[in-house]
């Protein structure tokens, strides 16, 4: 019984690792990719650098994307009511007829990887994905 409660913990600390360096890895190539406009604009650059980042861990996949937004006509509640529009136009839309000014550019990565156990435990899943968003503006 011990043995097997020293492999669970194991097994635990195994998934933790694996959750945080998920976590860093989507948290660092959005980083990267917020620094500049034109950074953004590579997200396989970013893919590829958040699988550098979590080059310990294998079967790892990224996907990043650059968003572009309009707020609505008051600019109140921008997060809920915003307006996606076309990012390659972005440096000569403006929003709300001028209102506004030019769309808030964001990036995002999407990193995810599948966790395996190391034996069957009763009601615990032997694979799990473990998974992280991550979501900034552009600078």
């Amino acid at each position: 019984m011990l043995m097997l409660l020293c492999v669970a913990a194991g097994d635990f600390g195994r998934l933790y690792f694996h959750a945080v360096t998920v976590v860093n890895a989507a948290s660092s190539a959005v980083h990267w990719g917020s620094l500049d406009s034109g950074f953004a604009a590579q997200p396989t650059e970013m893919e590829d650098r958040a699988k550098g980042d979590a080059a310990d861990l294998t079967g790892v996949s990224a996907t990043a994307s650059m968003i572009c937004e309009c707020p609505p006509g008051d600019a109140s509640d921008f997060a809920s009511d915003a307006t996606v529009v076309d990012c390659s136009l972005a440096a000569t839309l403006a929003c709300n007829d001028g209102a506004y000014g030019y769309p808030r550019v964001y990036v995002r990565t999407d990193v995810e990887q599948t966790f395996k156990t190391v034996g069957p435990y009763p009601g615990i899943p032997h694979s799990s994905v473990v998974g992280r968003s991550a979501y900034m503006r552009v600078q």
